[in-house]
């Protein structure tokens, strides 16, 4: 019982439910649910964005930025935000990019040296630390956000990815990634732009075990 109670406060519901009470779901291992996402979809906002969320990458993968406005709609091309490329150039399109909006940057592993270059003479730019626990309790931020449509975001790679994203129960938690192969990069953006964008509307809380470095409230 001991096992089971932990694994209700850990887990997600729709995973426990799956793995505990026999309950099968119908999106095939997506932590989000497929029609709550084909439900968030809507077309890019004009407004001025709140928080950019920032995933890093040098070449494997892709830097990648989604910017949400006050009301949590996508408000600039995921697109355009998306691309490979040297350290030295991604850090100068990221302050392009973001000017003086408040944003949440991974900091995971090489992403340290480049947050605190990105913070040198800027307080908006608040580091992530990815790890097991505070990636899963990102994630299960993102898909209350998206099961709750609190968020909105246009068609495109963005939707893509959120479509093909899994998750799996591991002995440590909830492991989740985008199939072999296959990006993550513009969920794991948008994940930490929910996360700030819950910060800046004064909704949020921080997940347990991340860590932070930040300026903006000094």
């Amino acid at each position: 019982q001991d096992i089971v109670d932990q694994a209700r406060r850990d887990l997600p519901e729709n995973v426990f439910k799956e793995l505990y009470e026999a309950e099968a779901g119908d999106d095939e291992g997506n932590p989000f649910g497929l029609k709550a996402i084909e439900s968030c979809v809507a077309p890019l906002s004009l407004a001025p964005p709140l928080v950019f969320g920032w995933d890093l990458a040098k070449s494997v993968d892709y830097v990648s930025g989604v910017a949400l406005d006050t009301d949590g709609v996508v408000c600039r091309s995921v697109e355009d935000h998306r691309w490979q490329g040297p350290w030295d150039t991604t850090k100068q399109r990221i302050r392009a990019a973001t000017g003086g909006t408040y944003a949440v940057v991974d900091s995971t592993g090489v992403g340290d040296p480049v947050l605190a270059d990105l913070q040198k003479g800027a307080g908006n730019f608040e580091g992530y630390k990815f790890t097991g626990p505070s990636k899963q309790q990102l994630m299960e931020g993102l898909t209350a956000a998206i099961q709750q449509r609190e968020i909105r975001f246009p068609d495109g790679v963005l939707r893509h990815e959120l479509e093909a994203f899994e998750y799996e129960y591991t002995k440590t938690g909830v492991r989740y990634s985008a199939p072999e192969g296959m990006h993550d990069d513009t969920v794991c953006a948008l994940a930490l732009a929910v996360y700030g964008w819950r910060q800046r509307s004064g909704i949020g809380v921080a997940p347990i075990g991340i860590s932070q470095t930040s300026y903006w409230r000094q």
